[in-house]
């Protein structure tokens, strides 16, 4: 029988715990809830997490990590600003199962404010974030687009914020439109830059 690779393993774990989370809670999840969900054998979750922690933690940074490669390929290809802010919605939203992850997040964020292992994790993880935003926002004053005035490392934390809102609202409301976000996002944006 052949063996299965690591990406397929890995691409069945996360979001089948996302899941089981974001339905039940940490709490009330049990690592058999999760292996049952993936429809893998224990093995094969237990060779990559020792427990439900390691994996809240793995995906809380996998959707980090795809907010920070929206925000470096906008770095690397000089899009404008703009565009960056009307996108980063529509990156939650294309994540697998959006509605678990969002549900997730708000659950996570939670649960940070009790466990320092999640909340170190998540925090050098937003870090991350907040750096690539920083830059992207220091690019965008050196080339003209955003006025001297801008602060990048605040205007970072703000931007944060509204993908933080945007997750938020979206767990309570899973119709919510991140194409109207991102535009309303974008606009807000466009508006405070040029005045």
């Amino acid at each position: 029988m052949p063996r299965v690779s690591d990406a397929y393993l890995a691409q069945r774990r996360l979001p089948a715990a996302a899941a089981c989370f974001a339905r039940d809670g940490f709490h009330r999840t049990s690592m058999r809830n999760v292996i049952d969900e993936a429809g893998l054998s224990p093995g094969a979750v237990y060779r990559y997490f020792r427990g439900k922690d390691d994996i809240i933690v793995a995906i809380a940074l996998d959707a980090i990590g795809a907010v920070q490669d929206v925000v470096r390929e906008s770095i690397a290809r000089r899009r404008p600003f703009p565009e960056l802010v009307g996108e980063l919605p529509a990156t939650i939203e294309a994540m697998d199962r959006a509605d678990s992850r969002t549900r997730l997040a708000v659950q996570a964020w939670g649960e940070a404010l009790r466990d320092t292992a999640l909340r170190d994790a998540l925090s050098a993880g937003l870090d991350g974030v907040l750096d690539q935003l920083r830059a992207r926002v220091e690019l965008g004053r050196a080339d003209g687009q955003i006025p001297e005035r801008v602060d990048p490392a605040a205007t970072a934390r703000v931007l944060l914020g509204l993908v933080q809102g945007y997750i938020l609202q979206r767990a309570w409301d899973p119709d919510l439109s991140a194409a109207d976000y991102g535009r309303a996002a974008r606009d807000l944006v466009v508006g405070s830059l040029s005045a």
